[in-house]
């Protein structure tokens, strides 16, 4: 029997942070909590979700990154 294979994915239902790849991975597969066992959808879906929430993140970094600071450099001297 191949031990199962667990990653980071926080379940809503319990808070545990870790979940559970299906036995045969395959795009239908369902991927559950490794605590309570619910449902998070199918492998092809949780892919999809944490890739989104993957490109949010690096997007909403990249802005505070290189967030315009006045700096005054450009403005019209008051007249």
């Amino acid at each position: 029997m191949m031990t199962p294979i667990t990653f980071a994915y926080p379940c809503p239902k319990c808070g545990d942070g870790q979940a559970i790849l299906p036995p045969r991975i395959e795009a239908a597969g369902m991927v559950r909590c490794a605590q309570c066992g619910r449902a998070h959808g199918s492998l092809d879906e949780v892919q999809q979700e944490i890739a989104t929430k993957a490109r949010e993140e690096g997007a909403q970094r990249v802005r505070e990154v290189y967030k315009v600071r006045p700096t005054g450099k450009y403005r019209n001297p008051a007249k």
